[in-house]
């Protein structure tokens, strides 16, 4: 498994762009997805101060479990893979992570996860400490991060049920229902979804084996409810009925 090494770091400094926003957020395409959406220009020059944008390449780490939690990560390309390995060697995947989210602020000191780049993934990095005394400093912002936990504890709820109820080929509906609705760079308006991640990521992450994830996909497909595109992309015909599997009604 690659370190954590970036393959570029770019402090962001304060200029000035278009309508008075920092340079760097003015060219983002995740800020209107990111904690950042909404608010004001003099806010967004405050954490622009503060942060660094970071790029890795696919296989490599923003962090891994044990390490400092020093940093706290907006996504704003790509996708990254989110795991813990268990003490019998098998690995857990706890969640997949978009444009927009916020990836790296665990309740203690130490990340108890490790997140890897699936792709090209770029991030802004902020510093924790630094991070916490500006939502103190502005509520907008705070009310901003908590809606991203808020999320993060909707994603959590929702994979304990999957976990616990659902059939091998209603999980794998709802992930796909998932990713339409939380991976904008990897669903288009015609219901064409590039498949970032492995078919063992996907196992791993809904409590699966391979072979039951490949065979699942299968029926999908016989069934009418997918299609195979070019690559890893799956075409989804009818949400509507992708959503009645996903809720045990197909």
């Amino acid at each position: 498994m690659p370190g954590p090494q970036q393959a570029s770091v770019g402090g962001c400094g304060s200029a000035d762009g278009e309508d008075g926003l920092p340079v760097q957020c003015a060219d983002c395409m995740a800020r209107h997805l990111a904690v950042c959406a909404g608010l004001t220009p003099d806010v967004l020059t405050d954490l622009a101060e503060h942060l660094s944008r970071r790029r890795y390449s696919p296989g490599q780490t923003l962090f891994q479990e044990g390490d400092p939690a020093e940093q706290i990560f907006t996504v704003t390309n790509g996708v990254i893979k989110q795991y813990k390995l268990l003490a019998d060697g098998r690995c857990q995947v706890t969640g997949f992570y978009f444009v927009g989210d916020l990836i790296g602020m665990p309740q203690g000191a130490d990340y108890p996860v490790t997140a890897e780049a699936l792709n090209e993934v770029s991030v802004c990095a902020f510093p924790r400490s630094r991070m916490q005394d500006l939502v103190s400093q502005y509520p907008e912002l705070a009310q901003r991060v908590i809606l991203k936990f808020q999320s993060e504890v909707g994603r959590g709820q929702e994979q304990m049920l999957t976990l616990g109820r659902l059939t091998a080929e209603e999980r794998i509906a709802g992930f796909l229902i998932m990713l339409m609705d939380k991976a904008p760079d990897c669903a288009d308006e015609d219901g064409r979804l590039a498949l970032q991640m492995k078919r063992g990521d996907i196992a791993d992450y809904l409590g699966l084996t391979v072979e039951t994830v490949s065979r699942s996909f299968t029926k999908l497909r016989k069934a009418g409810l997918i299609e195979t595109g070019a690559g890893t992309d799956v075409v989804i015909p009818s949400r509507e009925r992708l959503e009645d599997l996903a809720a045990g009604a197909e």
